[in-house]
């Protein structure tokens, strides 16, 4: 992922003008890993330090990398004091650069990629474990109509979402899948349409937030697929990873115990009391599904690029490769569905 000078120069000519004053002689440097939205690190001429977020090059699927959502969020809930990087500046200006793109803060802090949290001490683990729930419910407990969003605010919102994924992928296969559509089906029939709505973040995962020294969450990063929905979408996301095995993805399996992390239940717990109110564990124990095939759809749609040859990173075919390791566990627990998954 790189800026061209060219580029670099319009944007900096563009900042500059409206009373930015970003240091040229700082050439951005490249942070994030699998972002679809290419961001840098920049610095201005007093040394402190911001992050550029822009659309990438090219012809862009329409609804997608839309960074001025992101950032109207990021404007939404830093206003609620809530924890995220705090919105500088945006240009939707197409005549610079061709695309949008924005100025955020930069927060100093770890994002940690292993969800095992190797070489942290045992109450480390808890603490960022416990900030991550706590900050999830936070999230969840804001009434979207403060926020001042303009989010579509209709019911229903996994049913949709599952859909769109799953018709995504397997509108291009040549044969279909029984064992998923049959479990597709199953969700899509079973959901409710009356659901309490939140604003989501779309891909709450421990890579996307930065901790601090306390090991309390600072910031929650990309809120490129920010909507509101159903709250078990963002919930059942982060959850399925005690029902999916070590070494696939961010699976913590049956050895959690031993590695001295918290439980699932002591997770939802936590993300309870910041939340205000307890969960409905048979919709946690459905959306668990949802999450699952809706994770399956994304990961066979990442083969399916490789296949096409249009995604070769060793990240992607690392995503790929667990595509069938997921859908073991999908089945599993489909099999065991209504009986205890996660928590009972």
């Amino acid at each position: 992922m790189h800026i061209e000078k060219k580029d670099f120069i319009k944007i900096l000519d563009f900042l500059n003008l409206n009373g930015l004053n970003i240091d040229k002689n700082f050439l951005p440097k490249p942070i994030g890993r699998g972002q679809s939205n290419p961001t840098f690190v920049i610095q201005d001429n007093n040394s402190n330090l911001k992050v550029l977020r822009m659309q990438p090059p090219g012809e862009l699927v329409r609804g997608a990398h839309r960074v001025d959502r992101e950032f109207l969020v990021l404007k939404a809930l830093k206003e609620k004091n809530f924890i995220v990087p705090e919105p500088i500046f945006l240009c939707t200006e197409k005549s610079i650069l061709g695309r949008d793109f924005y100025l955020m803060e930069f927060v100093e802090g770890s994002i940690y990629e292993d969800p095992f949290l190797n070489g942290a001490e045992k109450e480390s683990k808890s603490a960022i474990y416990k900030s991550l729930a706590k900050s999830l419910g936070c999230l969840h407990s804001f009434n979207i109509e403060e926020l001042g969003i303009p989010f579509k605010k209709n019911p229903g919102f996994m049913k949709r979402n599952l859909g769109v994924w799953y018709n995504q992928i397997f509108s291009e296969e040549k044969e279909k899948d029984i064992e998923i559509e049959k479990i597709y089906n199953f969700v899509v029939k079973n959901l409710p349409d009356d659901s309490k709505i939140s604003l989501l973040h779309g891909d709450y995962k421990l890579d996307n937030i930065v901790v601090g020294n306390d090991m309390e969450c600072k910031a929650i990063l990309d809120w490129e697929l920010s909507s509101f929905g159903e709250r078990e979408a963002d919930l059942s996301f982060q959850m399925i990873n005690w029902l999916i095995p070590k070494d696939t993805l961010y699976g913590l399996g049956g050895e959690w115990h031993q590695s001295n992390l918290p439980s699932a239940q002591k997770f939802l717990t936590w993300y309870e009391e910041a939340l205000g109110e307890s969960v409905n564990v048979e919709l946690l124990n459905l959306s668990c599904l949802y999450s699952l095939t809706k994770l399956f759809c994304i990961l066979k749609g990442i083969e399916n690029r490789i296949k096409g040859g249009n995604a070769a990173s060793e990240d992607a075919m690392t995503k790929a490769e667990a595509a069938e390791g997921v859908k073991t566990v999908l089945l599993e627990a489909f099999g065991n569905y209504p009986n205890k998954l996660i928590v009972e």
